[in-house]
C-alpha cells in the first residue's frame, strides 16, 4: 500500500515540476494547492539563498533559522494576494523588502517591463481570436520594423521570419555568432521599445 502512494507522490510532484511557474502561481492561489506553493518556491530557492546569505554574513544578529522561515511565510502570503508575472522577480524583491526592513510588509509591484510584457502578451492572444485587434497588432509590428534601423530590422527578419540560424546570419554578415546573438538582443529590445511606446 505504501509503495502505491509513493508512485503516487512521485507522479505528482513530476507532473507538477513540470508546469509554467504561471501555471503553478495559478493553482497555489485558486486551487489552494500547497503542492504547487511548495514547488514554486523550490524552484527559486538558490536565488532566495544567494540574495539572503550576504546580509545574514554582514549582520552578526540575523539568525537563519528565524530569517528564511518568515521570507518563507512573507512569500506563502504574497503567493496568494500579489500579482506576479515574474516569479525571479517577485522573489528577489520580497526577499530584499525584508532585508532592508523586516518589520514593514512592503508590497510588492511588478517592474514596467513585466507590465508591458504582460500587456503585448494579452494583446497577442485576444488577437488570435479578434480579427480587428489582429490587424491593428501587424500594423503595429509593421511600423515598429519600419523605425528601426536597416540592421536590425534586417536581423529581425531574416531570424524570425525567414527562420535563419545564428550560424547563417554571422555567415552572411562576417560577424561571430555570439555578435549576432548580442545584435539580435539588441534588435529586439528596440522593436519592444517600440511597440511599447
Amino acid at each position: 500500500m505504501d509503495s502505491y502512494v509513493n508512485i503516487d507522490n512521485n507522479t505528482m510532484y513530476q507532473q507538477l515540476s513540470n508546469l509554467s511557474d504561471k501555471e503553478l502561481i495559478s493553482r497555489a492561489r485558486k486551487l489552494k494547492d500547497r503542492e504547487a506553493e511548495g514547488i514554486l518556491l523550490e524552484r527559486y530557492s538558490h536565488l532566495l539563498v544567494a540574495v539572503c546569505l550576504p546580509s545574514i554574513k554582514n549582520n552578526p544578529g540575523a539568525a537563519m533559522n528565524t530569517v528564511f522561515p518568515s521570507i518563507l511565510q512573507r512569500l506563502s502570503n504574497g503567493l496568494k494576494t500579489q500579482t506576479i508575472q515574474k516569479a525571479n522577480e517577485w522573489v528577489h524583491q520580497t526577499v530584499n523588502a525584508y532585508i532592508t526592513n523586516p518589520d514593514k510588509q512592503v508590497p510588492y509591484y511588478p517592474s514596467r517591463e513585466s507590465r508591458d510584457r504582460l500587456h503585448t502578451e494579452n494583446r497577442v492572444e485576444k488577437a488570435a481570436t479578434n480579427t480587428i485587434e489582429k490587424q491593428a497588432l501587424i500594423a503595429q509590428v509593421e511600423r515598429a520594423l519600419a523605425s528601426l534601423k536597416a540592421e536590425d530590422r534586417y536581423l529581425i527578419e531574416q531570424f524570425y521570419l525567414e527562420n535563419k540560424t545564428f550560424a547563417d546570419l554571422a555567415a552572411h554578415k562576417g560577424y561571430t555568432t555570439e555578435k549576432v546573438r548580442t545584435l539580435l538582443k539588441k534588435a529586439k529590445s528596440k522593436l519592444a521599445m517600440q511597440l511599447t511606446n
